[in-house]
């Protein structure tokens, strides 16, 4: 009897947090397949819900409103990750090469502040940043006689205007992480490279990026993951507009199942079409960065 508990004894550890899981992740999954498989629309409950099968996805799939949200998003994460990965490369190496320990320390703590700043409060500082009339930015590119655009109502500069507010939020998480990979790297190894004569920029290109791979790779994981889900800067600050010009997959989806037409079935099979984009990214980086193999 005593070997047989000793074998069931790690399942009871593991089912509290086996049912959290369940309660929390599967079951809602389940229903978010039984919606997409049916027609439910919120606004016209007397239509039942009928079985349609696989008819959202292709809609989802076919309508070009759909499809140009997926483009955006997809563009969006492009126009805010690859900045910060650039800007946090740099930074870090700057910080790491520039500063004692007992300041990086201190640096680190400001760094977290953009990170801890809730994203609708974010978004609703930098809508008074952006501003034409009142707003700082314009009123300091006016003093100096420069242009000052419609950072929020020009259709080709809305989408790079809510990037800039990603990039200033999440750098520092770049930032971070790629500054804990330098320092966990042995410093014989810059000392070598020194030696042999070579200088900071090539230290950095060929010893410090090749060793920073498996952190580069998981920070541009998380962010990637992180920047297909738009939805809280994009509608505090634009709600998809003007017109349709910042409208991402999220916001679709928002819009077709909740503001507009309450088609509840079709949101979901957005929002499933964002997960499969989110999971073949990730997959695609990690591949690309050839996660756990040598440098």
């Amino acid at each position: 009897m005593i070997p047989q508990q000793k074998e069931h004894r790690p399942w009871l550890f593991l089912a509290p947090a086996l049912a959290v899981l369940i309660v929390v992740a599967i079951v809602p999954l389940v229903y978010a397949i039984y919606i997409v498989l049916h027609s439910i629309n919120l606004t016209m409950p007397y239509l039942g819900k009928p079985f349609v099968g696989l008819d959202n996805f292709r809609l989802v799939f076919t309508e070009s409103r759909s499809l140009d949200a997926l483009g955006r998003t997809l563009f969006f994460v492009m126009i805010t990750v690859l900045p910060e990965l650039v800007l946090g490369l740099f930074l870090s190496w700057a910080i790491q090469r520039g500063f004692s320990s007992r300041h990086r320390a201190w640096i680190t703590v400001m760094l977290v502040v953009p990170m801890a700043t809730p994203k609708v409060v974010g978004g609703l500082v930098w809508k008074v940043l952006y501003d034409p009339l009142v707003g700082p930015i314009n009123f300091a590119l006016q003093s100096l006689h420069l242009p000052t655009p419609a950072w929020l109502a020009d259709p080709n500069l809305a989408l790079f205007s809510v990037a800039l507010v990603d990039i200033w939020q999440w750098t520092p998480f770049m930032i971070i992480i790629l500054l804990a990979g330098l320092e966990t790297q042995p410093v014989e190894v810059f000392e070598a490279a020194q030696l042999d004569g070579a200088a900071e920029l090539r230290q950095f290109w060929s010893v410090a990026v090749p060793l920073l791979r498996p952190f580069i790779t998981v920070a541009v994981l998380f962010r990637t993951l992180d920047s297909m889900r738009t939805f809280d800067y994009l509608f505090t600050l634009t709600q998809g507009g003007p017109g349709r010009a910042t409208e991402t997959l999220d916001l679709y989806a928002y819009a077709v199942g909740i503001s507009e037409s309450g088609n509840i079935s079709v949101a979901t099979a957005a929002a499933f079409l964002l997960l499969i984009f989110s999971n073949v990214l990730g997959t695609l980086w990690t591949k690309t960065m050839k996660w756990g193999h040598e440098v």
